[in-house]
């Protein structure tokens, strides 16, 4: 008995922890304008670092 509750608590938290982590946040509309507004005042933190990247990205 033990070792079917140790292997169905073993397969819940492998099913939980995969779908946890396979899931995608996605940024809502309030989100993406609060980006732009940034952006725009160039008041993201850490901006010099993140101009330095899209600047290698481009």
């Amino acid at each position: 008995m033990k070792l079917i509750r140790l292997l169905t608590l073993t397969v819940a938290a492998s099913a939980f922890t995969l779908t946890a982590v396979s899931c995608k946040e996605e940024k809502g509309p309030a989100a993406k304008v609060g980006d732009k507004i940034d952006d725009a005042l160039d008041a993201r933190p850490a901006e010099g670092i993140r101009d330095a990247v899209e600047k290698v990205t481009e």
